[in-house]
């Protein structure tokens, strides 16, 4: 431990812990060819902030170890008060309340976001953009106090002078075995751990780095990283809860997932950036996995005001 290689990480882990506790989950301890306990550690620290950074932000990278469902829409009707009339089930499970907590309340209760400073003129000319279709970038407060930040879009019911506000928004759901996400057992699997924890890591890093690109066949990808077929697989499944395959395809589409969102880049070259040749796979494999086409998702072009009296 008083060599200084050893001290040199311990440095790096106390201050990697200090940013973490500052709410910086960005930075990453540089790995060293050292295979010993500590350089366990360092790879578990540099997983630690990925999990806790995909906790906080909701937009962004997947964590692997969850499965994600888009619940479309989330829906609100809120009166000429702005008060929630009604809410769909889609919105409850989001943001975690039962309708009981959330009916008659005014909508201001549950964002983040403060417009009590804005003048009378300022409302109306928001409201007026707002029924003309524009879209506003809204940040819901969730029953555990944590963020949703959603693009939201408002119409008003013709019959009525009832607002909708609806947004779609990722909602996380545990693996179906119920299992806690990345259960560290050190009690198990502690030898495996210690041999294989940077290389899972590697190759980890690795899909994430080419994802335009074809995933090369399992035996490939052990041979670039110097270990058998059985044991990367294995080891992979072991650290990630899912499947080398399954977490490319995963990450392809989210990333997909976000430049529709994000940019004005065609829908067929999003395709092909992703590493999907055949624009209608792709397009199909995308409604599988979020419920909607990509021509269907909402472009963004936000603003960061909501109407409230």
């Amino acid at each position: 431990m008083k060599r200084p290689h050893n001290r040199q990480r311990m440095i790096f882990m106390h201050k990697m812990l200090l940013e973490m506790a500052r709410g910086n989950f960005n930075n990453q301890i540089p790995l060293s060819t050292y295979d010993d306990e500590i350089e366990t550690l360092v790879v578990l620290v540099n997983m630690v902030a990925e999990e806790l950074k995909e906790s906080v932000f909701h937009s962004g990278f997947v964590n692997p170890h969850v499965s994600y469902k888009m619940i479309t829409p989330a829906t609100f009707i809120l009166d000429d008060k702005h008060c929630i009339k009604n809410v769909n089930q889609g919105a409850l499970e989001i943001l975690g309340y039962d309708s009981k907590q959330m009916l008659a309340r005014p909508i201001q209760d549950f964002l983040k976001n403060d417009f009590s400073e804005m003048s009378d003129k300022e409302r109306k000319e928001l409201e007026t953009n707002l029924f003309a279709g524009e879209i506003i970038t809204l940040h819901f407060i969730t029953h555990k106090k944590l963020i949703v930040s959603a693009e939201c879009t408002v119409s008003r019911l013709a019959q009525d002078r009832c607002t909708i506000l609806s947004f779609v928004a990722p909602f996380l759901k545990f693996a179906e075995n119920n299992e806690e996400p990345f259960e560290l057992k050190f009690s198990e699997h502690l030898a495996f751990r210690k041999a294989d924890a940077r290389l899972m890591q590697k190759v980890y890093d690795y899909i994430l780095a080419n994802l335009s690109e074809p995933l090369p066949s399992v035996k490939v990808l052990a041979r670039h990283f110097g270990t058998n077929d059985f044991k990367l697989k294995d080891g992979f499944r072991h650290f990630f809860h899912t499947s080398i395959h399954q977490f490319y395809t995963e990450q392809r589409l989210k990333s997909a997932y976000l430049m529709i969102e994000q940019t004005e880049i065609s829908l067929k070259n999003i395709s092909f950036l992703n590493g999907f040749n055949n624009y209608p796979h792709f397009s199909r494999s995308f409604k599988k996995r979020f419920g909607c086409s990509p021509k269907e998702l909402t472009r963004n072009q936000g603003s960061d005001l909501f109407i409230t009296k």
